[in-house]
């Protein structure tokens, strides 16, 4: 076992300062708080945050699948024990989510990254006004809510449109280098026509998985950081929870309203890292 100064002085904490820690891990907290809340882990806001701080890509990349899994863990358990999981959409998506996933990574070489990223960064900014138009438009009552709660019941295109979906967000993914769960919410949303509450307990899961499976990879490469993660996995933790109970006493136009906030904020990220891989 490698002695505890050995493991702080090989780990990216060791260059930053006291006050840079702090703000490292309250920021941290906050990414985790709405990602709880909104069931999408936005490692796509945590990455860049990692690597301005100094910390290297490859193990930015690594920490960053790690916090996405561990608050993922906490957040779920909140939504699960609310009934917020549809798991036949977890196990109808996250499946074809896996083998997309191959294919676009497979692909990934004869498509330019910049165009695929451009077309996510469309799609976030379109899924965020449409959810910020429909918020503002509707006005929640209780009995849509009662209603729209439901999970819809599955019949053989439903079927076919859940594992469709997952396929080629999957894809999409693969050739991308990220798990989307910010893509995946939309369709969850406005494509099979989930509840938000059930939409965020479902993405929640989804990108626990689709995380767990990248971590392994980084983790057999060595890209990871013991110290870093220990640091704002906790607070990620606690974040998420908080986060996750915060859905449970939004209606549903006001987590409409959040979603939309959240995805149309995220995209800009997308559009920076788009222009950074033009024209590859």
């Amino acid at each position: 076992m490698m002695p505890l100064l050995d493991v702080w002085s090989s780990s990216p904490l060791s260059d930053l300062s006291t006050v840079e820690i702090v703000l490292l891990s309250v920021l941290a907290f906050g990414v985790a708080y709405v990602s709880g809340m909104v069931g999408m882990a936005l490692g796509v806001v945590r990455l860049p945050l990692l690597i301005a701080f100094g910390i290297s890509v490859p193990i930015a990349a690594g920490v960053n699948l790690a916090v996405s899994v561990v608050t993922a863990v906490t957040s779920g358990f909140e939504h699960w024990k609310n009934h917020r999981i549809a798991f036949r959409v977890v196990l109808l998506i996250g499946v074809p989510s896996f083998i997309g996933a191959f294919f676009g990574s497979l692909a990934s070489d004869s498509i330019r990254v910049w165009i695929l990223l451009a077309i996510v960064t469309l799609v976030l900014l379109w899924s965020g006004l449409v959810a910020l138009a429909r918020a503002l438009r509707t006005r929640d009552t209780e009995e849509e809510r009662d209603e729209s709660v439901q999970v819809p019941l599955p019949s053989r295109r439903r079927l076919v449109l859940e594992i469709t979906v997952g396929f080629l967000i999957g894809v999409l993914g693969g050739a991308v280098g990220l798990v989307l769960g910010t893509v995946r919410m939309p369709a969850l949303v406005n494509v099979l026509k989930l509840h938000p509450a059930i939409a965020i307990g479902t993405n929640t899961i989804i990108g626990l998985l689709v995380g767990a499976s990248g971590f392994v990879g980084k983790l057999i490469n060595g890209d990871v950081d013991i110290l870093l993660i220990a640091l704002l996995g906790i607070t990620g933790m606690v974040g998420s929870y908080l986060g996750a109970r915060r859905t449970g006493q939004m209606n549903t136009n006001n987590l409409r309203l959040a979603i939309g906030i959240v995805l149309i904020v995220v995209a800009p990220f997308m559009g920076v890292r788009a222009a950074i891989e033009f024209p590859n």
